[in-house]
C-alpha cells in the first residue's frame, strides 16, 4: 500500500472517493491507537485497538521480540451488514499475555485481517499495575485516585484536555514519573500531528513542585524527593493544549532505580561486562551492575534491562561491539599539551565529559593512505551529551570536524566522521566535547574507531506486502553506498511463508533501486509472516582477491506527511500476508522479456482483471513515484516511460492499457534487469494499493545483438 496524495488535489479527491464507494476489499486497516497502551509483566491485559478502515474478521496478532503474545478477542455482538456489503468494525479488543521474564520495553505489533495485515503499532511492557484513566479527571478536584507504584494510561483526547492523578506519598522517598507518548506515535501510519506531553507535580494545595517537558525526545521524565508525607497531584497535558482521540500515553510511576545510561557503553557479546549505571534513585553513586549478553547477540545498539539491588529496572542502551574496548583514563586529557591519552586503533573508546568546558583528547598513530571512521554513540545511548568531534594533526590544526551525523533517513545529534583518509604517516589527535560545553555524570560517550571499508546498506520501501491468491506485488529495495562502495547488489528474501514465492532482482552499479516481486500461488491459503530482505555483493580487492559483502534490509514504514508528502520511519519487520481477493484479481502483460536497442522503444500491453463490482480508476506504472519524485525505480539507466505513447489511466469499466518504454540513444548495455509493471488502485485520496504483473525482464543491447 502506498500514498498517492498531493497537497490539494480536489478533483482526484472526488474521483477517489467515488471509486471508494465501489471498492470490494481494498482497504486494509491502519492502526491509530491502543488503550491501554501498556501491559504488565507476568499478566494478561485486554486492550482496545482503534483503526481506520475495517478490522472485522481480525484473526491473528504478531508481536516483536520474545515473551509477549497476543490474540484477538471475538466481539460479543458481531456487526450486521446487508450483502454484498461487509460488516464493519473500527475497534476490536486484543488480549496480550506477558511472560514473567519478559524485558520491559516497547514492542511492535500487527493485526492480520481478511483485508490483509495492518500497519505497525507499539505497546509498552512495564513492571507495575496498569491503571486506565477514568472518564472525568480533567480538574484537580476530580483527580483520579491511584495507588503507587503504577503505570497510568490515558488519552489527551480533546483540546484543552488536562488529566489529573492523585496519590499518597511517604516522607523521605524519591519517585520517578516517566512518560511515553510522543515516541509511541512515530510509527503510526496516518497520525500526522503528534502529542507533545508535559507533566506537572503539585502538592494538595495545587502549588507546582516540579515540571518536566522534553527529556526522552518529546516525552517528560521527572524525579522528585518528597520531604513530607501526604497527598500529591500529577497533571499531564499537551504543551500546546491540543488534543486528539488517538493521543495515548503511559506514565510509569515508581520509586525503584531508573537507569538512563551506563558506563562503559560498549559491551562484548558472550562476555560479562561490569557497568556503572547513571540515572535516578540509584542506591549509591558507585553502584555496579553486571551484564552478559548471549554470544549470538547482533552487533550494534541494543536495549537491555538488568536488576539493581534485586529490583527490576527500565530498559537502557548498550552497544555490542567487536572492537577492543578502551576506557578513558583518570587525569587531565583535555588539551594536546596535557599529554592526551594514547590509544591504538581500532578501538571502542568509552569516556565521559565530566564537567563544564571539559574536552577529551586522544592521540593515535596512523599510516598514510589508511582510512578510518569515528562513530559516536551518546544521545542514542541515553547520554545528555551533544557531541562534536574533531581530528587534528600533530601541530594542532583541525583537519575535519563533525557535529550531527545521519543514520538511515534521519539526522541525529551524535557525530560521525566517515571514511577519513590519513594524509601522511604520523601522530593525530581525536577530540570530543559537548556542543554547548556542558558536562557532568550524564555526559557519557562511546567513540567507535574502525578501519573504513567499503560497504552498503539496504532500505526496504514499505513494511508490508498485501497479497491474495494468484496476485503479485513488488517490494523496492534501495542501496546506500558507503565508503566508496561501487558495484551491483544481488537481492534475496528469506522466511517466505507457504504459498508465497519471490523473484529477486538486483541493484545495478548505475542505479539506486532493485525490486523483489512476491507472488501468491493461485491456491495459496490465508497466511501472515515476517520476512527478511538481503543483499550480496562481490568487491574486487587491489591484490586481486574478492571481498564478499552482505547486508540485511532495514524496513521503512511509509508515513503520511502533512501537506501530502511521503516520508518513512524505520520499523522492525516487513510482513507479508495472503488474504481475501481484492479489487484487481490479476494483472497480465503482453510480454515478460523485452529487448531495447539504444534509441528504440517497445510497447507493453497491460490487461487487468477487475473484481465483479469494482469500477474504480486504475493507474499503470513501471516505477513508483509520488508527487513526481521517484521512490522506486529499477529500470536500467537510460530507460524511461514514453508518456505520449502510453495509456496509463483505466477508468470505469476499462481493463486494457499499455506502457511504452524507450531507451535513450546513449543507454548503456544491460542484460535482464527486473522491473514490475504495476497497477495502482486508490483506497481514498491519500493511499493506493499496488498490484503488478508477472516479472518483466529488460535487456538493453545494440541492434542485432
Amino acid at each position: 500500500m502506498r500514498f498517492v496524495t498531493g497537497c490539494a488535489l480536489l478533483a482526484l479527491t472526488l474521483a477517489a472517493n467515488a471509486a471508494l464507494a465501489q471498492q470490494t476489499n481494498n482497504s486494509y486497516p491502519m492502526l491509530m491507537s491502543l488503550k491501554p497502551v501498556a501491559i504488565q509483566i507476568g499478566q494478561t491485559t485486554e486492550c482496545e485497538v482503534a483503526a481506520r478502515y475495517n478490522l472485522f474478521g481480525a484473526n491473528k496478532v504478531l508481536v516483536s521480540g520474545s515473551g509477549v503474545t497476543g490474540e484477538v478477542v471475538p466481539p460479543e455482538k458481531p456487526p450486521e451488514a446487508k450483502p454484498p456489503a461487509k460488516p464493519v468494525l473500527a475497534k476490536i479488543k486484543l488480549k496480550f499475555t506477558v511472560a514473567s521474564d519478559a524485558q520491559p520495553r516497547p514492542r511492535e505489533f500487527r493485526i492480520a485481517t481478511p483485508q490483509g495485515v495492518r500497519t505497525i503499532g507499539q505497546i509498552v511492557v512495564v513492571s507495575d499495575t496498569i491503571l486506565s484513566e477514568t472518564a472525568d479527571n480533567d480538574t484537580a478536584a476530580k483527580s483520579q485516585v491511584i495507588t503507587l507504584p503504577a503505570t497510568a494510561c490515558g488519552t489527551i483526547e480533546k483540546a484543552e484536555d488536562v488529566d489529573w492523578f492523585k496519590f499518597k506519598i511517604e516522607a523521605g522517598t524519591t519517585w520517578t514519573f516517566r512518560v511515553r507518548g510522543q515516541r509511541l506515535e512515530n510509527a503510526i501510519h496516518d497520525l500526522q500531528t503528534h502529542v507533545d506531553p508535559i507533566i506537572s507535580l503539585r502538592n494538595s494545595n495545587g502549588s507546582t513542585l516540579a515540571q518536566s517537558d522534553n527529556v526522552d525526545a518529546g516525552d517528560p521524565l521527572l524525579s522528585y524527593k518528597f520531604d513530607q508525607a501526604g497527598d500529591y497531584l500529577l497533571e499531564i497535558r499537551d504543551v500546546r493544549y491540543l488534543g486528539n482521540a488517538d493521543w495515548v500515553y503511559a506514565i510509569e510511576m515508581h520509586n525503584r532505580p531508573h537507569i538512563s545510561q551506563v558506563f562503559p557503553i560498549s559491551v562484548a557479546a558472550g562476555a560479562e561486562t561490569k557497568l556503572a549505571p547513571v540515572g535516578l534513585n540509584l542506591p549509591a553513586a558507585d553502584a555496579i551492575v553486571s551484564l552478559t549478553l548471549p554470544s549470538e547477540t547482533s552487533v550494534g545498539l541494543q536495549r537491555v534491562a538488568v536488576p539493581v539491588t534485586g529490583q527490576p529496572t527500565n530498559d537502557f542502551a548498550v552497544v555490542v561491539s567487536t572492537v577492543p574496548p578502551v576506557l578513558e583514563a583518570a587525569g587531565d586529557n583535555n588539551t594536546i599539551a596535557a599529554a592526551p591519552q594514547a590509544v591504538t586503533l581500532p578501538a571502542a573508546i568509552n569516556g565521559r565529559i565530566e564537567s563544564a568546558s571539559d574536552i577529551d583528547v586522544y592521540s593515535f598513530e596512523a599510516a598514510a593512505g589508511d582510512k578510518w571512521s569515528f562513530e559516536v554513540f551518546a544521545r542514542r545511548a541515553g547520554s545528555e551529551l551533544d557531541p562534536v568531534v574533531r581530528l587534528l594533526n600533530d601541530k594542532g590544526a583541525v583537519l575535519i570536524e563533525n557535529d550531527d551525523g545521519r543514520w538511515g533517513r534521519l539526522n541525529h545529534a551524535d557525530s560521525w566522521i566517515e571514511n577519513w583518509a590519513v594524509p601522511a604517516a604520523g601522530k593525530y589527535f581525536l577530540e570530543i566535547r559537548d556542543l554547548h560545553l556542558r558536562g557532568g555524570p550524564g555526559f557519557t560517550y562511546l567513540i567507535q574507531a574502525t578501519k573504513a571499508q567499503p560497504y552498503f546498506e539496504l532500505e526496504v520501501d514499505t513494511d508490508k506486502t498485501q497479497l491474495a491468491p494468484g496476485a503479485n506485488s513488488p517490494v523496492y529495495v534501495r542501496v546506500v553506498r558507503k565508503n566508496g562502495f561501487v558495484g551491483e547488489v544481488t537481492l534475496g528474501v528469506e522466511a517466505l511463508p507457504p504459498g508465497v514465492t519471490a523473484t529477486t532482482g538486483r541493484i545495478l552499479e548505475s542505479g539506486l533501486d532493485g525490486v523483489v516481486i512476491l507472488q501468491a500461488a493461485a491456491n495459496a491459503t490465508a497466511v501472515v509472516a515476517n520476512i527478511r530482505f538481503t543483499g550480496a555483493a562481490i568487491l574486487p580487492q587491489p591484490d586481486g582477491a574478492a571481498l564478499s559483502l552482505t547486508s540485511a534490509g532495514r524496513t521503512l514504514q511509509e508515513m503520511y506527511n502533512p501537506g501530502g508528502g511521503r516520508v518513512h520511519w524505520e520499523v522492525g519487520s516487513h510482513t507479508v500476508s495472503v488474504a481475501d481477493p481484492m479489487d484487481l484479481r490479476s494483472v497480465k502483460i503482453s510480454t515478460a522479456d523485452i529487448k531495447l536497442a539504444p534509441g528504440s522503444s517497445q510497447k507493453i500491453e497491460v490487461t487487468v482483471e477487475r473484481a465483479p463490482d469494482f469500477k474504480g480508476n486504475v493507474t499503470l506504472e513501471p516505477l513508483f513515484t509520488h508527487l513526481e519524485q521517484p521512490f522506486g525505480n529499477s529500470l536500467p539507466k537510460g530507460v524511461t516511460v514514453d508518456v505520449s505513447q502510453s495509456k496509463t489511466l483505466l477508468t470505469a469499466n476499462e481493463s486494457k492499457g499499455w506502457i511504452t518504454l524507450k531507451a535513450a540513444a546513449d543507454a548503456p548495455a544491460v542484460e535482464r534487469q527486473l522491473a514490475p509493471v504495476m497497477a495502482h488502485v486508490s483506497i481514498n485520496f491519500v493511499m493506493k494499493a499496488t498490484y503488478c504483473g508477472e516479472p518483466l525482464w529488460i535487456t538493453v543491447a545494440p541492434a542485432g545483438k
